[in-house]
């Protein structure tokens, strides 16, 4: 994909497809659009310079983004690091969204603010054709149905959604819904939405959820209990949580006090749980307050993310010394800027979400693979907090607060 000649596409499952292409020569943009089988309408533009018309050119591009339109390639013909879909999710993309596990498919949460309604929507990644599946109306909690995740199953036929503190999972055959867990914010529990969401494993076995009571449970793949444990720790919050790739352990972090009040200095520990034991199996003070936490695929290493946005970072789970952290790709001696992690299943690859663009490094070595080290100017996917591997390992999805999702070539 060239960054000054652009043809994107959108599609639906009801119409004939549409296209539109900007280019940029020189001082002059050209715009084109058409509908398959129809001659291209084409209009021209002169700037006063060449930096002008590449500005009109992003901004061309981020209305028809906007629109529905999204850049689409063949991933069969595109090398490693290649985008082969980017798109702009539909509405607020509120609760993220996933990729199915042979990467054919994106799942979206969006929230509707003109309706008040939370919407799921499938979006093919060949063709970028959307659907909308499944939509919510009315108060959650008494409040409105915002989405804060949303997590394919190991098929792809049943999806686990949240809104505000519930946590849905939807049959997409059926289109029928069941409710897995529910808590309401400062009056049953004082989780945080924003801050600790379900999750699954690396092969979507085990399925970490939040509930009322301030309880954090690991589901099986039929929503069955298979561990619980209560998070009240006197005053302390539980500030974030991750379930291990292998899904037999589960980290919660627990914070209290204040970094900026002498009289009540903040208070960070690590509590790591073993899952099939039902046993706390140990429990660590951290220095800085992780903004993401987690296991490695090994099980032997705790990986954070810091508060200040950089990282991730690994620690010995019973000492809690500092092992490695990724470096910063221009500046090594600087940690990475990182808005979220995550492992690819072979456990071989660690992708971190910067601004703007998302990062692949050896997970060993934490070198820097540089057909991912292109940044894009128009701003790419914002804070990129959500990645997502296809279980092949072909693929990669990205997304941040921009409301951008790029999938790219492994």
């Amino acid at each position: 994909m060239s960054a000054l000649d652009l043809t994107m596409t959108l599609s639906s499952p009801s119409a004939r497809p549409k296209f539109c292409r900007v280019a940029v020569d020189g001082s002059r943009l050209t715009t084109s659009t058409w509908a398959e089988g129809r001659r291209p309408r084409e209009n021209t533009q002169d700037f006063a310079s060449s930096t002008a018309a590449e500005a009109g050119f992003a901004e061309y591009r981020r209305k028809k983004l906007r629109e529905g339109f999204a850049y689409v390639a063949d991933p069969a013909r595109a090398v490693r690091g290649d985008v082969v879909l980017d798109l702009r999710a539909p509405h607020r993309c509120t609760g993220g969204f996933d990729l199915s596990p042979d990467g054919s498919t994106l799942v979206v949460a969006s929230f509707r603010d003109s309706t008040n309604h939370a919407e799921l929507y499938l979006i093919d990644v060949a063709t970028n054709s959307r659907q909308l599946i499944h939509t919510e109306s009315g108060l959650v909690g008494g409040q409105k149905p915002l989405p804060h995740a949303v997590l394919f199953d190991a098929a792809a036929e049943r999806i686990a959604y949240m809104l505000n503190g519930e946590t849905r999972l939807l049959d997409v055959p059926s289109g029928q819904s069941r409710t897995l867990a529910t808590y309401v914010q400062y009056k049953d529990s004082r989780f945080n939405p924003f801050r600790v969401r379900p999750q699954w494993d690396a092969e979507r076995r085990r399925l970490l959820v939040f509930d009322s009571g301030d309880t954090a449970r690991v589901l099986d793949r039929d929503a069955e209990p298979v561990f619980a444990t209560s998070t009240v720790r006197g005053s302390a919050d539980c500030w974030a949580a991750g379930l291990s790739p292998s899904g037999r352990l589960l980290a919660l972090c627990f914070t209290s006090g204040s970094a900026y009040d002498a009289g009540n200095p903040r208070v960070v520990e690590v509590e790591v749980w073993d899952v099939d034991r039902g046993q706390l199996a140990c429990r660590l003070p951290v220095d800085n307050r992780p903004d993401t936490i987690g296991l490695d695929p090994t099980d032997t290493l705790l990986i954070a993310g810091s508060e200040h946005l950089d990282g991730p970072a690994a620690y010995d789970p019973e000492t809690g010394e500092l092992l490695w952290y990724c470096p910063d790709p221009h500046r090594s001696e600087r940690w990475a800027r990182c808005h979220g992690w995550a492992y690819s299943p072979d456990g071989k690859t660690l992708a971190v979400g910067g601004r703007g663009e998302t990062l692949i490094v050896d997970a060993a070595t934490r070198r820097h693979d540089p057909a991912f080290m292109r940044r894009d100017e128009q701003g790419g996917t914002g804070r990129t907090d959500l990645i997502r591997f296809s279980s092949d390992q072909t693929l990669v999805a990205s997304g941040g607060d921009n409301g951008r999702i790029v999938v790219r070539k492994l």
